[in-house]
């Protein structure tokens, strides 16, 4: 075999196995991408259906208010509540529509729903009537409590499917970008064999190296430095090499946006709620090793719903950013900002020494929101309310730990005198008194 021909038959190796490389990195990244897809989806409908119980309390806090005030201005949170609850239970269902079990789930749900709004409307009515201690009767009877306890349930279950779900994709996912990366690994070594082969057929085969070595002499004899291209030839080995390495750093690129996406709020730029009980979890794991404190603070935009109705949802999310431009500048290196929801974030503070540590980090983030943010050239108040749980005082349960700040939360959002709660065990009770 001459040569020449040698030559053709190398590159031209080269050559199919750079296209093949290209039409096979491209499909498992459209095959990642759809994986990535369904994660996200998972993450929609679990948000989804946290939204509809937020609804649900909505719409019961607002008949509560009523039957103990009879404030009509109290209907409108119920009002609104039971339209919000119908449109997620909708979306709900649009989104699960392919998964049979989760439709048998949610028909369940919406029976107890129909039952809930029945007895929030009858109270409501007898309230009206002039009938209020048969509302009153209606309420201690429980029957509001044991619906919304079913709805519950059946969302508990809901949900554990959807999480079963969401580790299947994740483990997809992750699947995915682990072939990737062994591709990438084997192309590597692949080309840079071919490579070696190459120079060295180059070398024996032709006058190139020693026209390479006469160059390279005069440039050491004038004190020049030497560079790669002084001894590799610009021929058409170099620009397959040259689009290999290409295509092998967009691909990494491309991995690192996708796997930052999926663990990231795409509007606040935060980590989201997925990786958060992994990160509490392993602080309180850490914390026992190193002793100290761990705290959770559940932070809840104050009235952003009715912001982001009067002012748009474009206001709505430069408020969303805003606040957590003004979240990440108030707390230290050592925590950790999520957007868990649509207007909650959640902090995990660290390395704390005692309960004084936990009061200056929340005054710190209040002191923040002290002066409006310029939203479109109109200064607008942003206030926030926090709950805050502290590990091992509180618990050193990942899951109690997030749920007592949430308690909390909700504790600084009914005392209109305070801006944040530390969690007590008290606040559970109360908490219980309201379904």
């Amino acid at each position: 075999m001459s040569i020449r021909l040698k030559l053709w038959v190398l590159l031209s190796v080269l050559f199919l196995a750079a296209i093949f490389n290209a039409l096979f990195t491209f499909q498992l990244e459209s095959y990642g991408e759809e994986k990535l897809k369904w994660v996200n989806h998972t993450h929609e409908v679990l948000s989804t259906k946290s939204a509809l119980l937020s609804a649900m309390k909505d719409a019961e806090t607002g008949q509560r208010g009523y039957l103990l005030t009879s404030n009509i201005s109290y209907l409108e949170p119920y009002h609104s509540g039971r339209i919000d609850a119908v449109e997620k239970f909708a979306e709900l269902k649009e989104l699960t529509s392919d998964n049979a079990g989760q439709q048998v789930i949610l028909k369940s749900v919406n029976k107890q729903m129909g039952l809930k709004f029945e007895e929030l409307a009858e109270t409501i009515h007898q309230t009206q009537s002039g009938n209020k201690s048969k509302a009153v009767e209606m309420v201690v009877q429980n029957k509001g409590k044991q619906y919304m306890d079913n709805i519950r349930s059946h969302l508990s279950a809901f949900t554990h499917t959807e999480l079963v779900l969401l580790e299947q994709r994740k483990g997809d996912f992750r699947k995915n970008r682990a072939q990737i990366t062994t591709l990438i690994s084997v192309e590597v070594a692949f080309f840079i064999g071919l490579a070696i082969i190459t120079l060295f057929f180059l070398q024996r085969s032709f006058f190139h190296p020693l026209k390479l070595l006469v160059k390279s002499a005069k440039k050491v004899e004038a004190g020049d430095k030497l560079e790669v291209s002084d001894i590799v030839e610009k021929d058409e080995l170099g620009h397959l090499l040259s689009t290999f390495y290409l295509m092998s750093e967009k691909v990494y690129q491309r991995e690192q946006v996708l796997g930052h996406k999926a663990h990231h709020d795409e509007l606040t730029g935060l980590k989201n709620r997925v990786t958060v009980s992994k990160e509490i979890e392993q602080s309180i794991s850490d914390l026992q090793q190193s002793g100290g404190k761990l705290a959770v603070l559940f932070i809840d935009l104050n009235l952003f719903k009715q912001v982001n109705d009067t002012l748009g949802h474009d206001v709505g999310d430069l408020i969303l950013k805003e606040t957590a431009n003004r979240l990440n500048s108030s707390v230290r290196s050592s925590d950790t900002v999520f957007r868990v929801g649509g207007d909650e974030f959640l902090v995990i503070a660290r390395n704390l020494t005692t309960i004084s540590d936990v009061h200056y980090l929340i005054d710190n983030m209040l002191n923040a929101f002290d002066e409006p943010a310029i939203i479109q050239g109109k200064p607008v108040d942003i206030s926030i309310s926090i709950g805050a749980a502290v590990s091992p005082d509180d618990t050193s349960c990942g899951s109690e730990i997030m749920k007592y700040s949430d308690v909390a939360m909700y504790e600084a959002k009914r005392d209109k005198d305070s801006n944040y709660k530390m969690f007590d065990k008290d606040m559970l009770k109360r908490a219980s008194d309201f379904g």
